[in-house]
């Protein structure tokens, strides 16, 4: 199955219910988590819950290789405490203000400009999880990287219009 990284999205009212009632919070987002996992999900700028699966490490690396982000869209935020424990570290939370902020940023880069930083090589002697074995391969990948870019850059731009504040958790 493998690692994903998945978003949540909270009002902020939600937001500060989560931050002073971690068992809440926690019954909050496995609860958009099931629904998300039991029906077609939305599309991405109308869901409360989203992933953008095993992509998460490719797309770190990609966009830290870019430079430039104000907000890191994967391990950034702040922790935001829930009742149990998760498996790959700490759910986080990325503000109102800063998901406005990656939200502009994601928006005004194209995909193409990540896509170059984009080696094979590089990115096996970085450990980056799950990559091609082959570069025939790398073209396909790039697919379906660029797919979950754009779902994430739409999702993120749904939150930061509705003034949202988005948990970024590795599961």
């Amino acid at each position: 199955m493998g690692i994903h990284c998945e978003y949540v999205r909270l009002s902020p009212a939600e937001l500060q219910r989560s931050l002073s009632d971690p068992s809440w919070a926690q019954e909050h987002i496995d609860e958009l988590g099931d629904a998300w996992a039991e029906e077609d999900p939305l599309p991405p700028e109308k869901a409360p819950y989203f992933s953008i699966e095993k992509s998460w490490h490719k797309l770190h690396y990609l966009i830290a290789a870019h430079g430039g982000m104000p907000v890191d869209v994967i391990h950034g935020g702040a922790e935001l405490p829930l009742e149990d424990d998760m498996d790959f570290g700490p759910a986080r939370y990325l503000s109102p203000e800063d998901v406005a902020r990656a939200s502009g940023c994601l928006a005004t880069t194209p995909f193409d400009e990540l896509a170059r930083h984009y080696d094979l090589a590089a990115m096996r002697s970085a450990e980056i999880y799950p990559l091609p074995e082959s570069e025939t391969e790398v073209p396909s990948d790039l697919d379906t990287l660029q797919h979950r870019y754009e779902e994430l850059t739409r999702f993120l731009s749904a939150a930061a219009t509705a003034g949202d504040g988005v948990v970024l958790m590795l599961v």
